[in-house]
């Protein structure tokens, strides 16, 4: 009978150990922690902190600006401009972001913000000259960093962005897309590399709602 005993203790464990497995990974939905991020924010959006940011002209604003008040929905990147790798490719991101939006007539009801978190290195001059590098044009695609550096882990948060300095004065960071949509909520986030799919889900929802 001992075997019985050993049977019932094992598959015991395995179902506390698929119950924990299904608690972090939301049901079985994500497998990594970006992807537990983009679960949680579709099933609660999250609400943007009021603290000053400042963009590549000098203006000076707030990412609650970006709330329920505002007319468009906006897309996310978080970099720092001395970047060479995942930052080239949320930048490249954008770009194509920016160039479907001009094309398809978006401009009224979709922006993008790039959020620096180097504000130390990237001043607003810092920042207007990674623009130009980039052809951004300022009515679309709006650069900005903390007004304090103090700031910093609180504009963070919301995005759940996590920096490792590399000792070399970069850092090491985890990337995303993310969307604040229409209620200025932070409500989805996408791979890095997957502009496209945020666009085509921005346009699903928008012929959805009309």
């Amino acid at each position: 009978m001992r075997w019985r005993g050993t049977a019932l203790c094992v598959g015991l464990m395995i179902v506390v150990a698929l119950a924990a497995f299904s608690h972090v990974t939301r049901g079985f939905s994500a497998v990594t922690s970006d992807g537990v991020r983009r679960v949680d924010l579709e099933q609660s959006p999250r609400t943007l902190p009021s603290l000053p940011l400042v963009d590549q002209d000098g203006t000076v604003f707030s990412l609650a600006d970006y709330g329920a008040h505002s007319s468009y929905t906006t897309i996310v990147s978080l970099v720092y401009t001395h970047c060479m790798t995942v930052c080239t490719t949320a930048a490249s991101g954008q770009a194509f972001l920016q160039q479907e939006i001009k094309a398809r007539g978006l401009g009224a009801r979709l922006r993008l913000l790039t959020l620096s978190f180097d504000p130390v290195r990237d001043s607003p001059s810092a920042l207007s000259r990674y623009a130009d590098s980039l052809g951004a044009d300022s009515a679309l695609w709006r650069m900005a960093t903390v007004v304090h550096r103090r700031d910093l882990a609180e504009m963070l948060a919301p995005f759940g962005i996590v920096l490792i300095p590399d000792g070399l004065g970069g850092y090491s960071h985890n990337a995303a897309l993310f969307v604040i949509d229409e209620q200025g909520r932070l409500s989805r986030a996408y791979d890095v590399d997957r502009p496209d799919l945020a666009l085509a889900d921005y346009l699903h929802t928008r012929k959805a709602v009309r």
